[in-house]
């Protein structure tokens, strides 16, 4: 763990392991496009929370992907949050473009990875910026207890879905690691998030990225 000032950046030991091992396996320099891929995701949400009035208290990096924790004495409003969450999917999009039209036919594995980077997380799934954007929209219309409920049911069903299809990939031969390990990881972290809303608080969440 490194602190710097009020603020915090965890490295869990998986991480460090995954990365360890995809940059030994990586023959085709994919891994370091993925990192910058998502430190630009990051960055986008950290400018946004700042540019809005929020502050993070902690950064946390996982093998699943990474965490801000924002500052519980400089809460953001609903339609800040919606706007932070959606930054970092807009910032990867923005850098598919731009690796698009200034690289030409060389930017397209860039902006590839940065185009699955943007779609995955807006899906409407609890842990992702589209799950978090969408339960803030939802909870003024819903309240805060059935909006977490729509985006349980959201979160089992992709997961649900991600399974399945992990299965039909399976009995067509092709081995699935990539929808089962999502799938299974939209379904720990909604166990993760129902821990979290009943312990005492002391961060609001905003993800990651997967």
């Amino acid at each position: 763990m490194t602190a710097f000032g009020r603020k915090r950046v965890e490295i869990s030991a998986g991480a460090i392991l995954l990365w360890a091992v995809l940059f030994y396996l990586d023959e085709d320099g994919l891994v370091p496009l993925c990192l910058l891929s998502c430190a630009l995701h990051e960055l986008g949400h950290l400018l946004a929370i700042y540019a809005l009035g929020g502050h993070a208290a902690c950064l946390r990096l996982s093998c699943v992907g990474a965490e801000l924790r924002l500052s519980a004495r400089d809460r953001l409003r609903p339609g800040a949050q919606i706007l932070s969450a959606l930054a970092g999917p807009l910032v990867n999009l923005a850098a598919g473009f731009a690796a698009l039209r200034l690289a030409g036919e060389g930017g397209w594995c860039f902006a590839g990875i940065n185009f699955a980077l943007a779609a995955f997380n807006l899906l409407p799934a609890g842990e992702l910026d589209g799950g978090r954007a969408l339960s803030c929209l939802l909870s003024p219309l819903l309240g805060a207890d059935r909006a977490r409920q729509a985006l349980a049911l959201l979160s089992a069903a992709l997961a649900a879905g991600l399974l399945a299809g992990g299965a039909v990939m399976l009995e067509r031969g092709y081995l699935p690691l990539m929808p089962w390990c999502l799938g299974v990881w939209l379904l720990t972290a909604q166990k993760k998030r129902k821990k979290h809303l009943q312990s005492s608080r002391r961060y609001d969440k905003l993800p990651w990225t997967q």
